[in-house]
């Protein structure tokens, strides 16, 4: 069963499918600060603004000890993660308040999903299948998880590659 908990990335208020999010019955919308000092244009403003005016969006922080812990797991599923301190703010706010994700940025719909934490998507592509990364050395093809730049075995450069854990396609 869905959740009418939904936390947002800046990516539900820059849409131009907005008038979406507003159409979701009985939902409360959350968001963090980050997420308000991220949005610039006018557009995406006066879209957040429509939300707090109707008292459906609340801005607020995630917990500290959460947050940390967030951290230490996305670290597991990918030691060179690309996700901003913003995004491990909102996936911390999911898990907190347990509600779904709406994000068009597929890193971060990826982490949500190892997280187990429901994800919606209004427009926009949604992942297919779960990916995981690690490090791979270019010279020997060493496969490393601890976010280390120079190759143990033989002193090469270590890339960032994905693999597909269970290779199995998402519904």
């Amino acid at each position: 069963m869905e959740s009418n908990i939904y936390v947002l990335d800046a990516t539900a208020f820059i849409g131009l499918d907005f008038p979406h999010l507003q159409m979701i019955p009985n939902s409360k919308f959350y968001t963090s600060l980050k997420v308000e000092s991220e949005l610039k244009d006018f557009r995406s403003r006066t879209n957040m603004d429509i939300l707090k005016h109707s008292g459906r969006l609340q801005i607020c922080n995630p917990e500290e000890s959460l947050l940390k812990d967030l951290k230490r797991r996305i670290q597991a599923i990918d030691p060179k993660t690309p996700l901003s301190s913003v995004d491990l703010d909102i996936l911390t706010l999911a898990l907190q308040l347990k509600g779904t994700l709406i994000s068009n940025d597929l890193n971060l719909q990826n982490a949500a999903l190892y997280l187990r934490i429901p994800v919606k998507i209004i427009s926009g592509k949604k992942i297919t299948h779960l990916r995981k990364w690690q490090l791979k050395c270019l010279s020997c093809g060493k496969i490393d998880e601890k976010g280390i730049r120079i190759c143990p075995s033989c002193g090469g450069d270590m890339k960032r590659v994905q693999i597909y854990p269970n290779n199995k396609k998402l519904e």
